[in-house]
């Protein structure tokens, strides 16, 4: 008889078990059919800012959507290790569960963080190339060429970015694109206010008449005194960006001390759901003020 009992329990368990998996996996069916639409839109709306990004660094070696798999499996993949990681050291659920979450945002922010860096770069670079081209265009100018013909100047003669731009502008010219649009298209692509400010020039100077050449000696002064004020604010302001940044790194400073003094003091944070929820939210509150400090450190002239 108690065999008898012992195998319906069995076969009772067996059925639970194989009605909870189907019941998983419904749900998991229901979670992808749901989330298909909005996933296509977000991955649409990634490839779209990536591929601005990719033009504006003139990287056509790598296509949009390429950039997007990597930034979602690298998000997927360092939120599944990050929350392996903390499952090995015998965490809550809820310590693993944020691990995940924030190994899957760290994951997603870094390609795009890593484009950020790389777009800030050049867009310094063709600030610092702005006034040699000024110069370049006017003496070319000067010398009897016409404004096409002093661009080319610039793309035979200029270093990189600026080559670049104003190459690229030579090719949409040849392609039958007019001077005016052109310059259009380089103003939203390029998205440096004093490249604006020159374009817009420019345009203005060849609509109304004018001599160009003084046009641009002009503006050439006034971009030169633009930037020796951002200078001097940067230099103002040195000190306390400084401050910022060591104010940003203190609480990882201090959470090392403390490891080194009593490894306990800081494993108990890692050890229980509630401490690795206070790290997060302290986390979080860190971004944000460092984030906040950066904004108002941050001038515009």
């Amino acid at each position: 008889m108690s065999e008898h009992l012992i195998l319906a329990d069995a076969a009772d368990m067996a059925l639970y078990q194989w009605g909870a998996t189907l019941l998983a996996a419904a749900a998991t069916f229901g979670a992808v059919i749901s989330l298909r639409l909005p996933m296509q839109q977000l991955i649409k709306k990634q490839e779209e800012d990536f591929h601005g990004a990719l033009v504006e660094l003139f990287m056509f070696d790598v296509t949009p959507r390429q950039l997007t798999y990597v930034m979602f499996g690298g998000a997927l993949v360092a939120g599944v290790l990050l929350a392996l990681f903390i499952f090995h050291a015998e965490a809550g659920g809820l310590a693993v569960a944020g691990a995940f979450l924030v190994g899957t945002l760290a994951g997603y922010w870094v390609p795009r963080l890593v484009i950020y860096v790389l777009q800030r770069r050049r867009r310094q670079k063709l600030n610092d190339q702005l006034i040699d081209g000024l110069v370049t265009l006017a003496n070319g100018m000067r010398a009897g060429l016409n404004l096409v013909q002093s661009m080319k100047l610039i793309e035979t003669n200029a270093q990189p970015p600026i080559s670049q731009e104003f190459g690229l502008m030579l090719r949409e010219f040849e392609h039958g694109t007019s001077v005016d649009e052109i310059m259009r298209r380089a103003s939203a692509r390029i998205k440096l206010h004093h490249y604006k400010l020159l374009f817009a020039a420019m345009e203005t100077a060849r609509q109304r008449g004018g001599n160009l050449p003084e046009t641009l000696d002009r503006l050439g002064e006034s971009l030169r005194e633009i930037l020796r004020l951002e200078e001097k604010v940067k230099a103002l302001t040195a000190e306390n960006r400084m401050s910022a940044r060591m104010m940003g790194a203190m609480p990882a400073v201090i959470s090392g001390i403390y490891y080194m003094i009593d490894p306990g003091w800081v494993d108990a944070l890692l050890d229980s759901q509630w401490g690795f929820l206070i790290l997060l939210v302290a986390l979080t509150f860190w971004i944000a003020g460092f984030l906040w400090i950066r904004k108002i450190m941050t001038f515009e002239i």
